[in-house]
């Protein structure tokens, strides 16, 4: 449910549970008050109980339709996940995730292309990944805090392929152009403002493997700017 139409439902839940007051009370003042005789104290316990019967008249309807929101909501999470998901798992870049120290948390199925199987990959540190004479000047921009536009795109890297594989003798890395961005509990805009409080969770990396040099160009034109 969007913040809208939560505000929209719970001002009809307001204006029904008004009118339901208005009716009741005017039940009582025309209907039943000359009938019975009662003090003060007992007028307001009236009034009171006229407001608290309304409400909960007017509550089943209310979270009734909450409810059916919210399961809603959480059948499209679910569609939503399902989707990325199958998105995550089906293509030919590899995507790795590291948390705040650089090591891997997650890699999708195509780590296989390095000669991983299903969760190996996961709990390396991404510098002994890189097969690179340069690692450590590298190493920084894909362990990257940064997002927005001055996240890392198209960096040029070699990653190793896993030592327990059949390829690694013949191929001990392949090449790739690595996009990545860090990752924060907060809104990219909050993290890109200076002085407030933010918390970095890790780095996500997207891994095209490169087929010809071109694939590199815009990394090229980039440094040059």
């Amino acid at each position: 449910m969007s913040p809208e139409d939560f505000k929209n439902k719970i001002w009809k839940y307001f204006g029904a549970t008004l009118v339901l007051v208005l009716v009741l009370s005017l039940v009582w003042e025309f209907g039943l008050r000359g009938s019975i005789q009662l003090t003060q104290g007992m007028e307001t316990g009236v009034h009171i109980l006229i407001v608290v019967l309304a409400m909960l008249c007017t509550i089943p309807a209310l979270m009734g339709g909450v409810q059916e929101t919210s399961k809603k909501t959480v059948i499209e999470l679910g569609k939503t996940e399902r989707r990325y998901k199958s998105i995550v798992e089906s293509t030919n870049d590899l995507i790795f995730q590291l948390d705040q120290h650089g090591i891997v948390i997650f890699a999708n199925p195509a780590a296989r292309l390095l000669g991983y199987e299903d969760g190996e990959m996961i709990g390396n540190f991404v510098g002994d990944l890189l097969y690179m004479d340069n690692k450590d000047e590298v190493l920084p921009r894909v362990m990257t805090k940064r997002v927005g536009h001055r996240a890392t795109y198209h960096l040029p890297v070699q990653l190793r392929t896993s030592p327990n594989s059949v390829i690694s003798n013949e191929i001990p890395a392949i090449e790739f152009a690595v996009d990545a961005c860090g990752l924060w509990e907060e809104s990219d805009e909050h993290v890109q403002t200076r002085g407030v409080e933010k918390h970095f969770i890790g780095t996500l990396c997207i891994a095209r493997p490169v087929v010809k040099p071109e694939d590199l160009e815009p990394q090229k034109e980039a440094e040059a700017v």
